[in-house]
C-alpha cells in the first residue's frame, strides 16, 4: 500500500509523491512551512503623571547645577544643602518610578536609592563635617543603582556618575592632574577656584543622574 501524507490545510489523504493537495490544491511547501510570528505590539507608554514626574524632577535638578556652577558663586551650607536635597528628590522619584512602571532589578536598586537618600539627610544634618564626602558617598550609589538598572541610558548616565565621583574620592591623590585639566575651565571662569572642584564635580555627576529621568519623561518608557 503506497504510503500517503495528509494536507496541513485540509487534512485530506495525498500520495506521498504529489506536490500539491489533491483536494484543495494547496502546495505541499507552503502547507509545511511555519506560520509567521504574531506582530508585537509596541510598549506601553508611561501614564502622563510619571512622564511629567520624571521631565519635573530632571529640569529642575539640570537648572539648579547650573546655578550652582554659576562662575562666583559662594560654595557654603546652602549650596551643600540644595546638592542634599537634590540628590534626595532624585532618588524618590527613581524609587517611584520602579515602582510604577517596574525592573528585573528593581530589589537591589531600591536598597541602593534608599541607602542614598538616607546619606543625602545626613549630609544635611551634619552640614558642617565634611559634606561633599557624604554627598559624593550618596551620588556613588545612586550611580550604581541607574548603572544596574538595565537600560541604557540608565547604565550610561551611571557609569559616568560613577566615574567622576570615584575622582572625587581620589581628589587627593591627583589634584596635580586634575589642575592641570581644569585650567583651561579656570581661563573661562576667573572666579571658578580650585578649592571648589570636588563639589563642581559632585553638582555635575547629580546633573548626569538628572539626565536620566528627563529622556525617560520625555519618551515615555525606560531607555
Amino acid at each position: 500500500m503506497e504510503q500517503q501524507k495528509y494536507c496541513n490545510y485540509c487534512g485530506a489523504a495525498n500520495p506521498t509523491s504529489t506536490s500539491f493537495c489533491t483536494k484543495c490544491g494547496k502546495a505541499f511547501a507552503c502547507a509545511s512551512a511555519p506560520l509567521p510570528p504574531p506582530p508585537t505590539t509596541k510598549e506601553k507608554k508611561s501614564p502622563v503623571w510619571l512622564r511629567m514626574l520624571e521631565i519635573s524632577v530632571g529640569l529642575i535638578i539640570l537648572v539648579l547645577g547650573v546655578v550652582l556652577w554659576w562662575p562666583g558663586l559662594e560654595y557654603g551650607l546652602a549650596f551643600y544643602a540644595a546638592l542634599a536635597i537634590a540628590l534626595i528628590v532624585l532618588q524618590v522619584a527613581y524609587i517611584i518610578r520602579i515602582y510604577t512602571k517596574g525592573i528585573s532589578t528593581g530589589r537591589p536598586n531600591l536598597i541602593l536609592s534608599v541607602l542614598a537618600i538616607l546619606i543625602a539627610v545626613w549630609a544635611l544634618v551634619a552640614l558642617s563635617s565634611a559634606p561633599v564626602d557624604l554627598l559624593a558617598i550618596g551620588v556613588l550609589f545612586a550611580g550604581i543603582a541607574s548603572a544596574s538598572s538595565g537600560t541604557a541610558s540608565g547604565k550610561i548616565v551611571g557609569v559616568l556618575a560613577i566615574f567622576i565621583t570615584l575622582v572625587v574620592f581620589a581628589y587627593p591623590q591627583i589634584n596635580g592632574i586634575l589642575a592641570l585639566l581644569v585650567t583651561p575651565f579656570v581661563l573661562l571662569f576667573p572666579d571658578f577656584t580650585y578649592a571648589e572642584l570636588p563639589a563642581a564635580l559632585v553638582t555635575l555627576s547629580l546633573m548626569i543622574l538628572a539626565l536620566e529621568p528627563l529622556i525617560s519623561g520625555i519618551e515615555g518608557r525606560w531607555i
